[in-house]
């Protein structure tokens, strides 16, 4: 009789082995590259206005390009994966962000970078959900939470080591350094991608015709595993074809994935809010550059940490709690740093609490949408979840540039940017009512009710063999 292995009870049961350990790193090595580039273009304003003679805010139509080509990249490479698999969309991901960093050293005006900063940030969009979903996969569900945050806490690092850098190069060598490391590092890391990063095993399996990859990829997890020649890989849960997004309104899915967009609408409106513009901000208020730029830092570095914290507490308490108190904190210390001014004793630690609140608070969502929606639509579900928030995002920046020119004061600014987070904080209520109710399907379920009877009946008789 044909052998059944249920590929989430065979990663589940098994230690995470060197093999799991390196998708992970290559996924967190790509999205911290993403984080460098993403971020570079804020730390760099200050100098970059300087030397192309900008007014205060000309900058803004640059950020909302690059935002722009994010989310058509989040959009796009997410549903994309689903169809063609995750590996070499990555790829091409960092691919495209790698030469577009490169080409905006040689930007010598306005129009040229929002041209070349939307074609980069098409990149940078398109390896984040398959990155998220790439960690997901492979990785056992009583660590997937916190490995997927851990995962894409690179950001953050990637983003601190930017600004760390710029502190250090901008006035030696000019802006362009910056986006000089930004593109070359990608480019090396391309050919180890395609070497060393696997497909997703999970799409792989849903495949019937690649039992092979499958079995060879299995075994990569565990050596000592004895696979028979003629098994069958088995997913245990919801699965389908066709044009996929409309799935994600179905199965109990509408109401949480349209919570799920407002929650990555209003988050990511404050990460690049505050990303592209309080080296700015704080510089207004009387800081020298490298002041606000280690202010930056602070930032990023708050995210980087706080996401550690948050996932080992998310595992003890759930999503819901620690997310709903980690927004609530993310308002009040957004408000204290408008009115910290000048005054570092106040604005560090206002800056570092944001950063644990916004950035990894957003870490947390990616994980929330990744348990939310199964293998098949994973991918284009944390895609049009980022990609909603890039319009968020695109908010954020366009208005930061036009209330810094209508000249609004530093602490309506940030009140203002205050607000999503209290949003958040209710989207968070509004999940956790619905999982009360049993009304959130999420990817850990086995969901047999998609499932034709003989697939019922055919799955019950293999687990009972294994």
């Amino acid at each position: 009789m044909t052998q059944g292995i249920n590929l989430t009870r065979y990663v589940d049961e098994r230690p995470l082995s060197g093999f799991q350990i390196r998708v992970i790193c290559l996924c967190a090595l790509v999205v911290g590259l993403d984080g460098f580039d993403a971020q570079a273009l804020g730390f760099v304003a200050p100098a970059l206005s300087k030397d192309l003679h900008l007014a205060p805010g000309a900058l803004g139509p640059v950020f909302g390009a690059s935002l722009f080509g994010v989310m058509i990249g989040s959009l796009v490479f997410g549903a994309l994966a689903d169809y063609l698999g995750r590996k070499w969309l990555v790829v091409a991901g960092v691919l495209v962000f790698g030469l577009g960093s490169l080409a905006t050293t040689q930007a010598a005006s306005v129009s040229d970078l929002v041209i070349i900063r939307f074609v980069t940030g098409i990149g940078l969009g398109g390896v984040l959900p398959n990155t998220i979903a790439l960690t997901g996969e492979y990785s056992p569900q009583r660590r997937r939470t916190l490995l997927i945050m851990l995962m894409f806490m690179t950001v953050s690092l990637g983003s601190a080591l930017g600004g760390a850098v710029a502190a250090k190069l901008i006035t030696a060598y000019g802006w362009q350094v910056i986006f000089l490391i930004g593109g070359v590092l990608p480019l090396i890391l391309c050919p180890i991608l395609i070497v060393w990063l696997p497909e997703s095993l999970s799409l792989l399996a849903l495949d019937g015709s690649k039992s092979d990859r499958v079995r060879a990829l299995l075994t990569r997890i565990d050596p000592s595993a004895r696979l028979p020649a003629d098994a069958r890989f088995t997913i245990v849960e919801e699965s389908g074809k066709g044009f996929l997004l409309p799935q994600l309104f179905t199965k109990r899915r509408l109401l949480p994935t349209l919570l799920l967009w407002v929650m990555f609408f209003m988050n990511m409106m404050d990460i690049y809010f505050l990303n592209s513009w309080l080296p700015t901000l704080t510089h207004g208020v009387g800081l020298d550059v490298q002041a606000a730029i280690a202010i930056g830092v602070a930032f990023q570095l708050g995210g980087m940490l706080g996401t550690i914290g948050l996932g080992v507490l998310i595992e003890r308490f759930g999503f819901d709690r620690v997310l709903f108190v980690t927004y609530v904190a993310g308002f009040l210390s957004i408000v204290t740093i408008g009115i910290a001014g000048a005054s570092l004793p106040i604005l560090v630690p206002a800056v570092f609490i944001a950063g644990v609140a916004v950035i990894g608070g957003q870490i947390g969502c990616n994980a929330y949408a990744a348990r939310i929606y199964p293998t098949y639509i994973r991918g284009t579900g944390i895609g049009w979840a980022l990609g909603i928030g890039r319009l968020g995002s695109i908010l954020g920046v366009t208005l930061g540039g036009l209330m810094l020119a209508a000249h609004w004061d530093i602490a309506s600014l940030f009140q203002a940017s205050a607000v999503p987070q209290l949003c958040s904080a209710l989207v968070i209520v509004g999940l956790a009512v619905l999982g009360m109710r049993g009304s959130l399907p999420t990817s850990d379920d086995t969901q047999r009710e998609a499932l034709s009877a003989p697939e019922r009946g055919w799955i019950q008789e293999q687990e009972k063999l294994t």
